[in-house]
Parts: structure tokens; C-alpha cells; sequence
């Protein structure tokens, strides 16, 4: 059973993917259309419409080495009696988290007027947090005797929304350019579930659970409803029904600039997605009490049976489930920002081959679950207008990462594919890595006009 249950917090720990806006090889891609998202201030040279763009990014601090360890030529579970608990939880954080985002680019276009450039488009994104304490490792590794234990670091959200966003950006000199886009942010689903309180008191005569949690959820294709006992219930759902109206308003802003205060040298600095969220959760729900089990005092010989001991574990079980049932508190409005990001980025051409350039970027990305930082160097090959290649490779707040892009063009088409990943691989047959990482993978496709 202890074996079952911390597989299964493994591979949840492990198993979401998220995305982001854009990818920092973008400003080293000569004709890449869409590097205004990427830095606002970039400029496409023709008018174009793009067709679509996919993003998706997963970040996992701990991965499957936290849990699966070799013994020999036999590979074992953190609970096998030869991985000893300072081993197993030496390997895992305080609060073990999973972050990121999706994005889904519907569909954008791009003009030039003057020494302005102008951008129309809409976009579907998503994000999704889960974080588990350390404790509750502890607790199945190491037993329940004569500790306290605080698992309150455990929570579980996401949300959906579609972005409407312009964007403007202008050639100020010849060697300075400015950007920025406004985005109207348009909630559709969010939830969050988070254990405000869980204390847990182990002794030789008895343990006691403090409970609480929180529920807030938006969404206007259900209302949840309540039980005969007042509990909400998901199984009663409302049958007024209001399909596709949005449960949540908000505004965002991306500010970028470009230098090139010498020949062949470029900086790029901007910071995407700054604003967020007004949520309205017309379902929330708060959950509070305490649990004593003293043990099976209550059973005597006669009793200590099958179905004495099963009606022992049922009355327990009851009381939890109980203790853990949400009563409606009053609907609530609460801003949720979304996730920033900051980019620096530096690209130098050689001035004998200019179609070879070097250069690093940086980026941090701001998240209340687990924000990341990561810095590159970079080589990139633009040889022809309708192609361009770029490799890079550097460190970031969960180790080694690395990273290739490519943009390739077709008579009026051009399609471009970045991907990213840390080092140390996956488990084969599945998305699982092996360590703490940060995964991106981009692709899209654009139609000059």
C-alpha cells in the first residue's frame, strides 16, 4: 500500500506539462515572424498571418531518481529496505512542485505602417501548479510514531483564459527600437485546492488530525450544488447552465526594447505577461475539524474480528471524510496574477561571416509555485533568408539545460520548431524525467502576405 501511494504522488509530481509565451532563440532567427512575442519591440519585415503556434513547458523540481534507486542490477522503490530514509528524504525538497504553462496561438496578424509595425491576435492559455510536503514522504517512509507533522504545503490549481491582445512597435533611430502589446485577459476555469491546515500527532496511544482546506472554483457550465446535509456536492450540479460566459477579467502588458549601438551588435530587453486576473468563484467551499483514533480499545476478544475490526475501520473512515467535506462559504473575487517572464539577450555578428552569430540570453520567470531563472550561450547560423539554425546550452535553477531552434521558409510559408530540455533524459516509454527539469517545446506556422 505505502509502495501504491508514493508511486502515485511520484508520477503526479512528474506527469503535467505547461508552456510559455515564447522562446529566447527566438531573437536570434532572422525572419522569424512571431519574435514579437518573444520581445515586443521586434519587427517582421513583411505583413503576415500566422496560423497557429503551440507551446508547452513543464518544470518538475525532483524527478524519478528521488524515487527509484539500483541496487546492483536490481532497481528498487524509496521504500525498499536497503534505501534508508536519510537517503530517500535527503533527495527531496520541502515542498515538491510542478509548474508551467500552455499555450495555444489561434491565429494573429501582423502589418507594417511607416516605421511602425502593428499586431492583431488571440490566444488560449492554460497554467497548473501541484506542490506535496516532504512530511508526507516522511510519513510513509519512516512510520507515524512520536512526530508532528505539517502538510500544509499541499495544493493542487489551474486556470484557463483567452488572451486578445495589440501590439505596437516603432523604430525610434536607427539604432533603437520599443514595443509593447496590451493584452485583454479573459477567464474561463479556475480552481484551486489548498490545505490551509493539516497537523498531524502521533503517539504510542493515539494520533490527532487538525484539518483545514480551502476550494475555490469558477465556472459558469456548472454550479456546483449541496447535499440534503448542506456538504457541496459535485454530483448536483446546477441545471441552469450558462455556456461560455467568462468567469474572470484582467489586463496584462509586455514592454520590450532592441539596441544596436555598434554593427552586429544587438540587445534585446523586455518583460511579457506582467498583470493578471480578477477571479470570480461562484463555487467556493471551506473544510475544518479534527480526527482522534486511539486505537482498538473499544474491541474485545469476542469482537476482534473480521467484521468487528472492519466496522472499527469504516467508523474512522467515516470521520475523515466527514472532516473533509466542504461547507459553501459566500462567493469570492480574487486577482490572480499569471505568470511573467523577464528576458535579457545579446547577439553579435561576425563581421567575416555575418551570417554566424554568437550571443547568450537570460530569462527569469515569475511564478508563486516555483519561479526559474536560466542563462545560455548561443550560436546561431542564418544562411539564407528561408533558413536559420540555432543551438544553445547553459545552466538554469534546476541544472544543466540546453536548446535548439530551427526556422524554415517555403514560398509564403514558414514554419519553426524551438525545443529545450535539461539533462538526464526520461524513463523509456514514458514523459517521466529522471531529474529536477525544465522542458519548452514550440511550433508554428506563418503565411506571408
Amino acid at each position: 500500500m505505502k509502495k501504491s501511494i508514493i508511486l502515485i504522488l511520484a508520477c503526479a509530481l512528474m506527469a503535467v506539462n505547461a508552456g510559455a509565451q515564447s522562446f529566447p532563440q527566438a531573437f536570434f532567427l532572422d525572419g522569424y515572424r512571431l519574435g514579437y512575442r518573444y520581445n515586443p519591440a521586434l519587427q517582421a519585415d513583411t505583413p503576415f498571418l500566422a496560423l497557429g503556434q503551440w507551446g508547452s513547458r513543464s518544470r518538475n523540481n525532483i524527478g524519478a531518481e528521488s524515487f527509484l534507486y539500483r541496487r546492483g542490477d536490481e532497481l528498487v522503490t524509496a521504500f525498499h529496505s536497503s534505501v534508508s530514509a536519510q537517503e530517500f528524504l535527503g533527495n527531496l525538497k520541502d515542498v515538491n512542485s510542478l509548474g508551467g504553462q500552455y499555450d495555444v496561438h489561434l491565429l494573429s496578424y501582423g502589418w507594417k505602417k511607416g516605421p511602425a509595425f502593428h499586431t492583431l491576435e488571440a490566444n488560449v492559455r492554460a497554467q497548473y501548479s501541484l506542490s506535496v510536503p516532504k512530511d508526507i514522504f516522511s510519513i510513509l517512509k519512516q512510520g507515524t510514531s512520536g512526530k508532528n507533522y505539517r502538510l500544509d504545503g499541499m495544493q493542487v490549481a489551474g486556470n484557463a483564459y483567452i488572451e486578445l491582445a495589440y501590439g505596437y512597435s516603432r523604430q525610434l533611430a536607427d539604432w533603437v527600437s520599443v514595443g509593447a502589446r496590451a493584452k485583454l485577459l479573459v477567464g474561463m476555469e479556475s480552481l484551486r485546492y489548498r490545505l490551509t491546515q493539516l497537523d498531524m500527532t502521533f503517539t504510542e496511544q493515539e494520533y490527532r488530525a487538525d484539518i483545514q482546506a480551502d476550494l475555490s472554483l469558477t465556472s459558469h457550465w456548472n454550479k456546483v450544488g449541496t447535499d440534503k446535509d448542506g456538504y457541496l456536492s459535485f454530483l448536483n450540479l446546477n441545471p441552469k447552465d450558462r455556456w461560455f460566459l467568462p468567469s474572470g477579467a484582467g489586463l496584462a502588458l509586455d514592454l520590450g526594447v532592441v539596441l544596436t549601438p555598434l554593427e552586429g551588435l544587438s540587445l534585446s530587453a523586455s518583460v511579457t505577461d506582467l498583470g493578471g486576473l480578477f477571479w470570480y468563484y461562484g463555487n467556493s467551499g471551506q473544510s475544518k475539524g479534527s480526527v482522534n483514533f486511539t486505537g482498538l480499545e473499544g474491541l474485545g476478544m469476542d469482537e476482534l474480528n473480521a467484521d468487528g475490526l472492519k466496522e472499527k475501520l469504516n467508523e474512522q473512515l467515516d470521520q475523515f471524510k466527514q472532516t473533509l467535506k466542504l461547507k459553501p462559504v459566500r462567493s469570492q473575487t480574487l486577482f490572480e496574477p499569471v505568470p511573467f517572464q523577464a528576458n535579457l539577450a545579446v547577439r553579435y555578428e561576425l563581421p567575416f561571416y555575418r551570417a554566424l552569430s554568437l550571443g547568450a540570453t537570460g530569462n527569469y520567470v515569475g511564478t508563486k509555485e516555483m519561479p526559474y531563472m536560466e542563462a545560455q550561450g548561443v550560436l546561431a547560423w542564418n544562411p539564407w533568408s528561408w533558413l536559420g539554425v540555432v543551438a544553445s546550452g547553459g545552466s538554469g535553477s534546476l541544472g544543466p539545460v540546453w536548446g535548439a531552434a530551427v526556422h524554415a521558409a517555403f514560398k509564403h510559408f514558414r514554419l519553426t520548431i524551438a525545443y529545450s530540455d535539461g539533462f538526464g533524459g526520461t524513463i523509456p516509454y514514458t514523459s517521466t524525467p529522471v531529474k529536477a527539469n525544465s522542458r519548452q517545446l514550440t511550433a508554428g506556422l506563418t503565411y506571408d502576405l
